[in-house]
């Protein structure tokens, strides 16, 4: 089986390469994306498992992405998960959104490593074996 794609979406780019690199070493294929327009745009190219999305971004911030994502038929069920230091009213407006859970920031490599091995679990691997087999089956 093909391994989960997640795509994560932050400003900071010490945070995508640390994030993609955790996930790379955990057997994800990792896809990054600065900001929040790349984003969407990676979306709809990779159609990942799960989406790890900061909250605090310039331009379009993760409330507007979310929003963006959920509006798409493309990408409206792919789970998403917040990256953030955010406040709880944030988190209430994220969660109200769409998001399905997240990952307060600061975190250790293990503490979020076990949240996305959780989330996978939870939700994408949910979706996947609710998709119809393909034609190779």
């Amino acid at each position: 089986m093909m391994p989960f794609t997640i795509l994560v979406i932050d400003d900071d780019s010490a945070i995508l390469e640390m994030a993609t690199e955790l996930l790379a070493s955990d057997g994800y294929r990792a896809v990054a994306a600065v900001g929040g327009e790349e984003g969407l745009t990676q979306a709809r190219a990779v159609n990942p498992d799960l989406i790890l999305l900061d909250y605090h971004m310039p331009r379009m911030d993760g409330l507007a992405v979310i929003q963006r994502l959920k509006a798409n038929a493309a990408t409206r069920r792919i789970p998403v998960v917040a990256l953030t230091s955010g406040s709880a009213e944030q988190a209430n407006e994220l969660s109200r959104a769409g998001c399905v859970a997240f990952i307060p920031k600061p975190f250790s490599p293990a503490e979020f490593l076990g949240a996305v091995a959780e989330f996978v679990k939870a939700t994408a691997g949910r979706s996947r074996r609710d998709e119809p087999h393909s034609k190779l089956d």
